[in-house]
């Protein structure tokens, strides 16, 4: 075994590294950490349809262009596309196919079609990768893809050993080994493939390679992208156990995040590791994640695999929850007592407390209506004061004119002199008497309501305002409206004090509600609530 403590400090540096974080942690831990972080991330899956984007924009202008260039942009689609979504691999690849046909290309049909036996592998598509592989042949494929051949040929049996896992596994497996001999020799010398299939080739001895120190070493020094981290981590993975194997899975799950990598076993696995050790929690979310990614990709093969561990982990997760409920049903029962002794004492004083703000909603509403009440009384008093006083002040001048009047009117009767006794009596005014009265009426009524003038035009359009010639007085049709405030409004009183026909009063104030922008009883109601000074 490697050093501990210099193996997870390098497999934290390599993370920290490759994401760009700033954790500073020494244990297996904190690559869980770094990882629920990024599960919760969309981030990675947007740079990646950022670059599907660009490079479909490229193809869009490659109609006119050379064979070779629609089939490199063919080929980077596809390498986008292999591990990212099969429906689009799988569009892809018999794209480069059939243009490779068209073109006469032997070499690029070929490179395609171990794509595409490669797709079919990995979605579970078993059937029809050994249709496909039953047309290929050793001896009719290029040198340059040689290596790439043995290599998807073993990754098949692999596959198809690890998917029926019976009687024939064993079978499949002695293939699958084979070629992984076969690719070693026929792969350039530093082939990633070749390099991380060594540990799958037996020693001259028939031993399996001790291959741990093998790949950390080629982690760390050869410069690989996530995906190939990915890779490397989980073939790492087998050789290790517990907490070691936990780190490794946790590594390459978050590599294959960071590569947008939908076509994954590392979640999966690690996910099972987690749930062995008893963490339930971390393990649901990373079978959540490889659920997730399983729809996405649309890979038939690892969605079996998920739905036999899925509901191990579902039952185990609902039987702590069960448990957790039990405990917490028995300490609810012991503070049971005590909450309905508690909710009894605050129903009680939540009664009681709802009656005081009943009762002070009711004092607060007889205040505010003895306080409408005392306004209205303040409002009778002060018209009362007004027009008394102005009354006494009226009927004294009058009393004193009749006076006058009557002994002059008698002294010259007495005097025989009838003729100037009717001119005295004709020379009485009354026309100027009543305007009189009216401008002592309007002045009175202003000083009461100085805001009815202005107050009583917003109830009609700019253009039906009505605004007397002088100011401090009324015309005939705003004094009619005036006594109607001061609770005059029957139309006979209020013709006979302006000295008007019935009719000619009902007129006014038909021609003034038909003006208004308020109709009907609601433009009386709004005349009445013109608001007296200081009340």
């Amino acid at each position: 075994m490697l050093n501990a403590k210099f193996f997870f400090a390098l497999l934290l540096l390599l993370a920290v590294a490759a994401g760009n974080g700033a954790y500073c942690f020494t244990k297996k831990d904190s690559l869980l950490q770094i990882l629920k972080k990024e599960l919760k991330s969309s981030r990675y899956d947007q740079l990646k349809e950022a670059r599907l984007r660009r490079i479909r924009s490229l193809l869009s202008e490659s109609a006119s262009q050379s064979y070779q260039r629609r089939y490199q942009l063919y080929s980077r689609m596809l390498q986008e596309y292999m591990p990212y979504q099969f429906d689009s691999s799988y569009v892809y690849v018999k794209k480069m196919m059939e243009a490779s046909e068209k073109e006469g290309d032997s070499y690029g049909l070929q490179e395609s079609q171990l794509k595409l036996l490669q797709i079919f592998t990995t979605a579970g598509m078993f059937t029809e990768a050994g249709e496909l592989l039953s047309d290929l042949h050793d001896e009719s494929i290029p040198a340059g893809l040689k290596g790439l051949f043995y290599d998807r040929k073993a990754r098949f049996y692999e596959s198809l050993a690890d998917y029926n896992n019976d009687r024939h596994s064993r079978k499949y497996r002695a293939e699958a080994e084979k070629q992984f001999i076969k690719m070693t020799s026929a792969s350039p010398p530093n082939a990633f493939e070749r390099m991380i299939a060594r540990a799958e080739v037996p020693d001259s001895l028939g031993n399996r390679r001790p291959s741990a120190g093998f790949y950390l070493h080629f982690i760390t020094h050869h410069g690989l992208s996530n995906h190939e981290i990915a890779m490397v981590a989980m073939r790492l993975s087998h050789h290790y156990s517990g907490d070691d194997k936990i780190a490794l899975l946790a590594l390459s799950a978050l590599s294959d995040i960071r590569s947008s990598t939908k076509y994954t076993q590392a979640v999966l696995h690690l996910g099972e590791a987690l749930y062995k050790a008893g963490d339930l929690k971390t393990a649901y979310e990373c079978i959540n994640k490889a659920v997730s990614d399983a729809a996405f990709y649309n890979a038939r093969s690892h969605k079996i695999d998920i739905q036999n561990v899925l509901p191990l982990i579902a039952g185990k997760t609902i039987m702590e929850t069960e448990q957790q409920r039990d405990k917490l049903i028995i300490s609810s029962l012991l503070f049971a007592l005590i909450g309905v002794t508690a909710i009894c004492i605050i129903a009680i004083v939540f009664i009681q407390m709802k009656k005081i703000k009943v009762n002070e909603r009711l004092i607060q509403k007889q205040n505010g209506q003895l306080a409408a009440v005392n306004l209205k009384l303040m409002e009778h008093t002060r018209i009362n004061e007004e027009y008394i006083g102005f009354f006494f002040k009226k009927s004294f001048s009058y009393i004193s004119l009749l006076e006058r009047l009557k002994r002059t009117v008698e002294r010259k009767i007495k005097m025989k002199k009838f003729d100037d006794a009717l001119e005295t009596i004709a020379a009485l005014q009354i026309t100027r008497e009543r305007e009189d009265l009216y401008k002592s009426l309007d002045q009175i009524f202003l000083k009461l309501l100085p805001d009815f003038i202005p107050a009583f035009n917003e109830l009609l359009k700019p253009e039906d305002q009505i605004w007397p010639q002088k100011e401090g007085s009324l015309n005939p049709v705003l004094r009619i409206f005036a006594l109607i405030r001061l609770g005059i409004k029957d139309d006979e009183t209020i013709a006979g004090i302006l000295d008007y026909s019935i009719s000619t009063i009902y007129t006014y104030k038909i021609r003034i509600k038909a003006k208004a922008i308020v109709k009907g009883e609601e433009f009386d109601k709004r005349v009445m609530d013109i608001k007296f000074i200081n009340c």
